[in-house]
């Protein structure tokens, strides 16, 4: 190795020691939409250069409500999808580590072991859960154990890379106060292992949907997404909103379009804006999804990483419960 590649391995290597972890990421429903962007992707962007930045594409926990749809067929499409929409807005894998839920088998066990640290009227008292029931007209009767417990995943998910912050939505805090929780109790029962996690709130963690809702949502139908074209998005802020309570004058502080009560020329502007910000990221979206090859060593790159790291805490929490034999 020449002298000038020694020095950045070796520089690259302090980074990752020096640096604090986050990790982040979505489950993998489909293409992300610019409530994604100025919820967590925008942050994200200035935190690769801070943290060691850990995304995962979360394919397993779209099956607790989906396990029936179309989704669920769609799986290694979207989770393609969701990693188009992170690196084309400006995530480097470099400095990223992007890996795929269900390629981490040291995830379940964890996931498993973290069950017997949770009781079910613990699990129920999760508002998150309450909120997913009344979004899809569920109930205790009906839940499978996999909505039920995957806050339980989420913490797994935190905890094996032992993440020292986790950036959400406002609506994550729940989960991420129960992963503190699952933390503090296994190393009171077991002995110091995981690091409690802090949380990062974004500012706009729920930028409001086109039709005046509170939440932008692809099940809501609702969404501006990354990859629309310039006529999708004309048609879609034409057609958005704009009664009492609309949410145009937020998307036009985020786009730097002056809020005008004369809808006929604010809507034209405010779609332009969008436009002149999606051109390059659609751009780039257009680069990167034309090598398949490329996306697919990100994630393996990514999966050997986290296996790696994975392997390591799986072996101090076998040591720490006295299952080494």
């Amino acid at each position: 190795m020449n002298p000038t590649a020694l020095f950045l391995f070796q520089h690259l290597i302090l980074r990752e020691e020096n640096m604090k972890r986050i990790l982040t990421g979505e489950r993998t429903t489909g293409k992300l939409h610019i409530g994604h962007y100025f919820g967590s992707l925008a942050s994200r962007i200035s935190l690769q250069e801070e943290y060691d930045t850990c995304i995962i594409l979360s394919d397993m926990q779209v099956l607790y409500d989906h396990l029936e749809d179309e989704k669920s067929k769609m799986l290694r499409k979207h989770v393609y999808e969701v990693l188009l929409d992170n690196l084309s807005v400006g995530l480097d894998h470099r400095k990223v580590t992007f890996f795929i839920q269900s390629e981490i088998p040291e995830l379940a066990e964890l996931t498993m072991l973290f069950m017997f640290l949770v009781s079910v009227a613990r699990a129920k008292r999760n508002p998150t859960i309450k909120d997913e029931m009344q979004q899809t007209g569920t109930d205790y009767d009906k839940m499978n154990l996999g909505f039920l417990s995957f806050p339980v995943s989420q913490a797994a998910d935190i905890l094996l890379t032992k993440a020292h912050m986790v950036p959400i939505g406002e609506d994550q805090i729940p989960h991420v106060e129960q992963t503190r929780e699952i933390a503090r109790r296994f190393n009171s029962q077991f002995g110091d292992v995981f690091p409690e996690p802090k949380y990062l709130i974004s500012k706009f963690s729920r930028l409001p949907g086109l039709d005046g809702k509170k939440k932008m949502s692809k099940s809501l139908n609702n969404a501006i997404y990354l990859s629309d074209n310039e006529e999708d998005v004309e048609n879609k802020i034409k057609k958005a909103y704009s009664g009492e309570g609309h949410a145009l004058s937020i998307y036009g502080e985020l786009f730097g379009v002056t809020l005008n009560d004369r809808m006929e020329i604010f809507k034209p502007q405010l779609a332009d804006a969008i436009n002149d910000f999606l051109e390059p990221i659609r751009k780039r979206r257009k680069e990167l999804e034309e090598d398949q090859e490329y996306l697919r060593r990100i994630l393996d790159k990514g999966k050997e990483r986290i296996r790696e790291i994975g392997a390591h805490t799986m072996q101090e929490v076998r040591e720490a419960m006295k299952m080494i034999y």
